[in-house]
């Protein structure tokens, strides 16, 4: 059994979900109204139901509190989570005394319809919603990604395509030391299914020339969702890190690895990267080593920049004092005739 390097506890997304519940929760009763799997025998009883809640803005806020609840302390993107967002859904349909608020608050706010319709349209309402607002949530984080990614350069994107390539092998030495031949087999095959095997080009291709350039024989072609994740490493650091503005804590790397776990993304490319892995304090173990390999380059390449600009400012100080002393030297000179 793995386990978790952190116990960070998982970030709240109720602001996310405040941002995407209004479509979520139209879109859940469109669903309820004009799905046939809800009216095989004509129109139903949650259809009904579904058409009085259209436009009522107090039982919307109610179903809004209700989904803030079962979202509250959960990111909803890695599987754990979602199976805690799912047990607190199952717990409040159980739930008696949420069933009867929302029943009297249908009843009360709309037409009048039987207990049993009620229930029946809450019981299946609730599970479109949370799907919705899943599939909501994804769209959102993943515009955001995109985003953000374009302002990466297509120079920057090569180099990052060569650092993921670099982690691969970087893991690979790394997990080769690993004494229990078992354990070892098992960590080498979870990094070797991170290569690029196929011969097929893909969009990542372009940015491959840098390991094309300097490979000499020891570098890994990263596969694409591999990559898409280092990439999304890389939004998080900057968006963390001022770099027009570096001092002495800009470049913490406990902190910036707590904020990279907690993106939404990165877990959502992490399941899909280290799909071998079943247990997820396994695969968040895996996913600390690439953060921490990853950090550690990243802060070479910030202390680089710090140097270059301590030395140009070193230089641009050297002429500023040579061209004084010439002044004062002119001065002097005209002094004396």
């Amino acid at each position: 059994m793995y386990q978790k390097k952190t116990t960070n506890a998982p970030t709240s997304i109720n602001e996310d979900v405040k941002k995407v519940f209004q479509q979520a929760y139209t879109n859940s009763l469109r669903t309820i109204i004009s799905s046939p799997i809800y009216n095989i025998f004509g129109q139903s009883d949650q259809c009904k139901v579904a058409k009085c809640c259209v436009d009522n803005e107090i039982v919307r806020k109610k179903f809004e509190d209700l989904m803030l609840e079962v979202f509250n302390g959960s990111s909803g993107a890695s599987t754990s989570e979602r199976e805690t967002i799912f047990r607190k859904l199952h717990e409040k349909r159980l739930s008696s005394a949420v069933i009867e608020d929302l029943t009297r608050t249908i009843n009360n706010e709309t037409t009048k319809h039987s207990e049993e319709a009620v229930n029946n349209f809450i019981q299946d309402f609730v599970l479109e919603l949370v799907g919705a607002i899943f599939k909501s949530f994804v769209e959102l984080c993943a515009q955001s990604s995109k985003n953000t990614s374009e302002v990466i350069s297509e120079n920057d994107s090569k180099v990052l395509f060569y650092i993921s390539g670099y982690l691969i092998s970087a893991l690979l030495k790394r997990y080769s030391k690993v004494k229990n031949p078992t354990e070892k087999e098992h960590k080498k095959d979870v990094i070797k299914s991170l290569v690029n095997k196929s011969s097929e080009k893909t969009f990542t291709e372009k940015y491959s020339t840098m390991i094309d350039y300097k490979n000499c024989g020891g570098l890994k072609k990263p596969s694409d969702n591999f990559f898409f994740m280092i990439r999304e490493f890389e939004n998080v650091v900057r968006k963390s890190v001022d770099h027009e503005s570096i001092h002495s804590k800009s470049f913490l790397k406990d902190e910036l690895r707590e904020e990279i776990l907690d993106s939404f993304m990165v877990k959502h490319y992490s399941c899909d990267v280290f799909e071998l892995v079943e247990d997820d304090n396994e695969r968040e173990s895996f996913l600390e080593d690439c953060i921490n390999l990853f950090l550690t380059v990243r802060g070479f390449a910030i202390t680089k920049l710090i140097n270059k600009k301590t030395e140009k400012s070193a230089k641009n100080e050297k002429k500023t004092s040579a061209s004084l002393r010439d002044a004062l030297k002119s001065l002097n000179t005209g002094n004396l005739k």
